[in-house]
């Protein structure tokens, strides 16, 4: 659960911090980036995404709340570069949306009814040609005010409304306004590096605890299959000659294993720090049989599971409970499911993960 939570977080941030970015680009005249920006976030899924649902209601949790108010900001952002390069049409459908999200949206409603008064023919829209610095430089020489810090522009002159198009530049724009944007998108970017580095931590740790065990546990007669997040041990001969009796050399090899599991969880230099610094799953397998179920497990797999938990736990400091003991399906075995393979698939093998360090206080 907290790996789903975090990469929620990462993803909410990721997105509040491609936004502010968007409006740094439109409110510099980049009206090309601030564009591409946007449209690369519309393949997001979940509320995150500027084609996804409404998003969100009532009764939210702070963060859904706040991934709720960048799509609206990011959709608003969307309209003002349209109607900024003269698209009227896409613009007036991107605050369409909004208001279909938030009806009560300012910046929607005065969009739209700015687009209508440009379609009734009262006011004349001066669609921005160049991006960059040179638009803003553009714009100046052409007596147009930039309006929502980022937004669209539009001739001088009363809108209507008894405001200037100038006024309302003034308030939207005012360096406090620049300087708390700032701050926030520095502030996102410090929270995105930090869960980036948390992840970067977390995965060394597991390297170095897998290494450890691979280290430790290397032995004859046992094959160690590493893979990214636990490793697997398996023995080259069947652990069981017939139902759940353990052979002489699969009792021997389960006792030291149990010993070096012992010596590695009480080593801090393992990864563990204190405590136990890994998890161990004792898989048993059985070979289908005719007239037998052929998947689905078995009660025989997991009798060898107990027996070799047993083991594992006889001669160290390991309990039973210990272990986490599970029947492996008939078509699972370590070995593929030849007439050959039988023996060898009549066993169990050790999966050995490492444990999540607990939260800091």
């Amino acid at each position: 659960m907290a790996d789903v939570t975090d990469s929620a977080r990462a993803r909410a941030l990721s997105l509040q911090l491609a936004v502010n970015r968007a409006h740094s680009a439109a409110r510099t005249g980049d009206l090309d980036l601030a564009a591409r920006l946007l449209d690369e976030l519309g393949g997001l899924g979940g509320s995150g995404g500027l084609d996804s649902g409404p998003g969100p209601g009532p009764g939210s949790d702070a963060g859904a709340d706040a991934d709720h108010a960048t799509v609206l900001a990011a959709l608003n952002l969307r309209a003002k570069v349209h109607a900024q390069r003269g698209e009227l049409t896409e613009a007036d459908a991107y605050w369409s949306r909004v208001e279909a999200i938030a009806p009560d949206d300012p910046d929607a409603a005065a969009g739209r009814r700015t687009l209508a008064k440009i379609a009734a023919g009262r006011r004349h829209a001066r669609p921005v040609v160049h991006t960059g610095r040179v638009a803003v430089i553009a714009a100046a020489l052409a007596g147009v005010a930039l309006i929502g810090g980022g937004g669209w522009l539009l001739a001088n002159g009363d809108d209507g409304d008894g405001q200037s198009s100038d006024s309302v530049a003034q308030a939207d724009t005012g360096s406090d306004r620049l300087r708390e944007e700032s701050r926030r998108a520095d502030a996102l970017k410090e929270r995105l590096a930090a869960l980036e580095a948390g992840d970067t931590a977390d995965a060394a740790r597991r390297d170095s605890t897998l290494d450890a065990v691979t280290k430790r546990l290397a032995m004859p007669g046992v094959e160690i299959r590493r893979h990214a997040d636990d490793v697997q041990l398996v023995f080259s001969t069947g652990v069981f000659p017939y139902d759940s009796v353990i052979s002489a050399q699969g009792a021997s090899a389960l006792t030291e294993i149990g010993r070096r599991l012992a010596d590695l969880e009480s080593d801090p230099g393992a990864g563990a720090g204190s405590g136990t610094a890994v998890e161990t799953t004792v898989v048993g397998h059985s070979v289908a049989v005719p007239g037998g179920a052929p998947s689905g497990g078995s009660v025989v797999a997991l009798n060898r599971a107990r027996v070799a938990a047993q083991y594992l736990a006889q001669d160290s400091d390991l309990r039973l409970t210990d272990f986490r003991l599970v029947s492996a399906d008939q078509r699972r075995g370590p070995f593929p499911a030849t007439e050959a393979n039988a023996p060898r698939n009549r066993t169990v093998t050790l999966l050995i993960t490492p444990k999540e360090p607990p939260p800091a206080s």
